[in-house]
């Protein structure tokens, strides 16, 4: 088995953390309408420009590392399909079991089909995205190294700058970088990284990071000022940028350690856990969560990382839980299909 390069598990554990503040953000501070005046609102609007990387981030490190995928197993195809649906029953079933919703078993069979169904919204484009990963890199591995920065420039430009100057932020279908067409964009992005390296010119890993952070500063501070502009996007330039940058960043450094592989490994359970829309609902009308992040204006951006915390360190041990419980039922499955049933192996 192929060792993990570490210093992209850990950016991946940082972009799944980032994706929970995130969360706190829209589905607390945002939801109930908080007021958030003077130092507060400012730190605020610097922490979401921080953190708005987190998508593209992880999509560029799954691209990275798919690009030599020249056909994809069954199994494989199964499990990125079934995982999410398993996960989202059994936390709808133990929410009945205690009785914080009604009993519904046509509600519990639904759940089995999230992926196909849209509860998350992440999971369906990247699965979609996953389906046509041995095509993409067969245009990825087919167009020299001109062509390829030819179509990422024109590219960049339609799915990147266009997008920012217009209002209607659904033209061609980009919708602010909610989309299976940004999706494909960015795995384009992180395979020519893995083959080409830097777009342009190549930077210390010192400089990334000092661009990475000033250009959050900037962002930030531009959002301050002009909150009827929206630079908040997946898609926006500045935030493309700064994913651009972090990741650089991280590719350049060394880390060394055991337990970022275990936490990476189980870091997409944190987002099927917390982000179950009935387990979202009964998260964030929690009193506790209130209670902390109101609790003083001096204590409100630790706060909200204190309650990120919490929240991705219970969400990992729940998914963490319940991935091993579905791998075990998936190779039971499995070994029924190809011994008992007398089908041939699944590959």
């Amino acid at each position: 088995m192929k060792e993990r390069q570490q210093n992209f598990e850990l950016l991946r554990i940082i972009a799944m953390f980032m994706i929970v503040v995130s969360h706190v953000i829209t589905h607390y501070i945002m939801k109930v309408e908080l007021e958030v005046t003077g130092l507060n609102n400012f730190l605020l609007t610097l922490l979401r420009a921080i953190i708005y990387v987190c998508v593209n981030v992880y999509i560029i490190i799954s691209s990275y590392f798919s690009i030599n995928a020249k056909q994809l197993k069954i199994k494989k195809i199964i499990h990125v399909a079934m995982l999410p649906g398993f996960v989202s029953a059994i936390l709808i079933t133990i929410l009945m079991v205690f009785g914080a919703i009604d009993f519904n078993i046509w509600r519990i069979l639904g759940k089995l089909f999230a992926t196909f169904r849209g509860e998350y919204w992440f999971i369906s484009n990247y699965f979609a995205l996953y389906l046509f990963i041995p095509f993409l890199n067969k245009i990825v591995h087919m167009i020299s190294k001109k062509e390829y920065q030819h179509f990422l420039f024109l590219s960049t430009l339609v799915g990147v700058v266009w997008p920012f100057f217009v209002n209607n932020q659904e033209i061609i279908s980009i919708n602010s970088g909610f989309s299976l067409i940004f999706f494909v964009y960015l795995y384009f992005v992180g395979a020519y990284i893995r083959l080409h390296g830097a777009f342009i010119k190549d930077f210390t890993r010192n400089q990334y990071l000092l661009g990475y952070l000033t250009l959050a500063l900037i962002t930030g501070f531009l959002q301050y000022i002009l909150p009827e502009v929206d630079f908040l996007n997946y898609n926006g330039p500045f935030e493309f940028i700064m994913s651009y940058c972090i990741f650089m960043y991280i590719r350049q450094i060394k880390v060394k350690s055991v337990r970022i592989n275990t936490i990476a490994a189980y870091t997409l359970g944190v987002y099927l856990v917390h982000e179950q829309s009935e387990v979202r609902e009964f998260i964030w009308n929690l009193p506790i969560i209130h209670q902390i992040i109101q609790w003083s204006p001096i204590t409100f951006i630790p706060a909200i990382i204190f309650v990120a915390v919490m929240v991705f360190s219970v969400s990992w041990i729940i998914g963490y839980t319940l991935t091993n419980l579905y791998n075990k039922v998936e190779q039971f499955v499995f070994y029924v299909l190809e011994t008992r049933v007398g089908n041939p192996t699944i590959e």
